[in-house]
C-alpha cells in the first residue's frame, strides 16, 4: 500500500531549517533600524548645516556674524530624545583669494539608537562669499 505523506522526523527536519532561517532573518531587522535612525540623524545634520550657510550667505560681507575665526551659533533638538545637534561655524578671511571668505559649517550631535552606548557624530560644509 503506498500512503502519501510526512514523516515526524521529515517535519522535524523542515521546522528546524525553517527556525534557523527565521532567526537569521530576526538579527537583520536591529541592525536596519539602527542603520535607518543613524541616516535620519546624518541627514537632519546636513539640513540643519543647510540652512545656516543659507542664512550666513545672506549676510553682507561686512556683517559681524561673519567675522574671522570660530562662532558657536545653535543648539538645535533632536526629535522625541534628549539630545541635541550643535551648530557653529568656522570663517577664514581672505580665503582663496584676496576678499574672499571661506565658511565652514559643523554639525555635531551623540548619536542614539547603536549598540554599546552612543558615539560623537559630526557633519560639515563649506561655502565661499566674497565682496
Amino acid at each position: 500500500m503506498n500512503k502519501r505523506g510526512f514523516t515526524l522526523v521529515e517535519m522535524l527536519v523542515a521546522i528546524t531549517i525553517l527556525a534557523i532561517g527565521l532567526l537569521g532573518l530576526g538579527v537583520l531587522f536591529p541592525m536596519g533600524m539602527r542603520s535607518a535612525m543613524l541616516a535620519k540623524q546624518n541627514t537632519q545634520a546636513m539640513e540643519y548645516a543647510q540652512q545656516k550657510i543659507e542664512y550666513l550667505r545672506m549676510m553682507d560681507y561686512s556683517d559681524t556674524t561673519l567675522n574671522p575665526y570660530s562662532h558657536v551659533s545653535d543648539s538645535l533638538p533632536m526629535d522625541n530624545t534628549d539630545n541635541v545637534f550643535a551648530v557653529s561655524y568656522y570663517v577664514e578671511p581672505d580665503w582663496p583669494v584676496t576678499d574672499m571668505k571661506k565658511i565652514t559649517v559643523f554639525v555635531s550631535w551623540r548619536a542614539t539608537g547603536g549598540t554599546g552606548g552612543s558615539k560623537m557624530r559630526s557633519q560639515s560644509i563649506t561655502t565661499y562669499i566674497s565682496k
